[in-house]
C-alpha cells in the first residue's frame, strides 16, 4: 500500500510590505518599457515586450500573495510553490533586462535611476517570500 502526504503550505504574516513593493516593482517596469520604446531609434535590439511582461507577471505575482495571505494555513501548496517560482523567474528576468541596458560600449536607454528604485523591493520581495512561504 502506498500511503499519500498532502502538503500544507504555512503563510507567515510577513506579507504586509510585499504587495506596495510588487507595485513599485510593476510600475518601475512599466516605466522602464516606456524608456525603451523611447530609445529604440538608437537601441533597435531592446526586446520592447520584456519589462512589460515582468511587470505583468509582479502584478499577477501580488494578486496570488494576496490570496495566499487571505487564505492561511488553508492554502493548497501548488499556488506556494508557483508563487515562489515565479518569483525567482521575476527576479532572473529583471536581471536579464537590466543587463541588457548596462552593456558597456552602447548607448544609455536612461532607465538608471528606474533600476535603482526598483532593485531594493525586488529583494524584499524576495526575501519575504522566501522565508514567508513554508511548505511542510
Amino acid at each position: 500500500m502506498i500511503g499519500t502526504h498532502e502538503a500544507q503550505v504555512t503563510v507567515r504574516p510577513d506579507f504586509d510590505g510585499v504587495t506596495w513593493d510588487l507595485a513599485t516593482v510593476s510600475g518601475a517596469l512599466s516605466e522602464i518599457a516606456t524608456t525603451w520604446r523611447r530609445a529604440l531609434p538608437c537601441r533597435p535590439d531592446l526586446p520592447l515586450d520584456l519589462p512589460q511582461r515582468l511587470a505583468d507577471m509582479a502584478r499577477r505575482l501580488a494578486a496570488d500573495i494576496t490570496s495566499l495571505a487571505a487564505a492561511g494555513q488553508e492554502q493548497a501548496p501548488d499556488l506556494a510553490r508557483s508563487v515562489s517560482t515565479r518569483m525567482s523567474a521575476l527576479s532572473q528576468g529583471a536581471d536579464y533586462a537590466q543587463a541588457i541596458t548596462a552593456r558597456g560600449g552602447v548607448a544609455n536607454v536612461g532607465d538608471t535611476s528606474l533600476w535603482e528604485l526598483l532593485r531594493p523591493a525586488l529583494r524584499r520581495t524576495g526575501r519575504v517570500v522566501t522565508t514567508s512561504l513554508v511548505v511542510v
